[in-house]
């Protein structure tokens, strides 16, 4: 069934809300006036339309603690695993970096033995 705004807002619902693209959750977000970024993810259009609708006594508070809940908890997962991701890019800069080194010694240790070699053979 498509969306209707009129219908929405006659009647709006969080289980509505919750079933709508963000190309929708824009328009209602629209509607009621709530500032909203254009490259905000929908679930954050969302929460800020739930706020307003909260504010205004159309929807009771209640829903702001179950609605807000998820995303945040999507919110910690996204960050742990970005930190975890960092983290292993960092020890594989390291793991680089350590290697570079050692091929620098050897390269340096080769040199040395080379004009050991060098001055082994004048002194000859």
């Amino acid at each position: 069934m498509p969306f209707n705004l009129d219908e929405f807002v006659a009647s709006p619902s969080v289980e509505e809300l919750d079933s709508l693209k963000k190309s929708e959750t824009v328009k209602v977000a629209k509607h009621y006036g709530t500032e909203f970024q254009p490259l905000m993810r929908k679930d954050e259009i969302k929460r800020y339309v739930l706020e307003h609708l909260v504010d205004e006594s159309i929807l009771p508070s209640t829903v702001l603690e179950t609605a807000i809940t998820v995303p945040t908890d999507n919110t910690f997962e996204l960050k742990r695993l970005e930190m975890e991701i960092n983290k292993e890019v960092r020890l594989k800069e390291m793991e680089r970096e350590r290697e570079r080194e050692e091929r620098e010694m050897q390269m340096q240790k080769e040199k040395e033995e080379r004009e050991l070699q060098m001055q082994r053979e004048k002194e000859e």
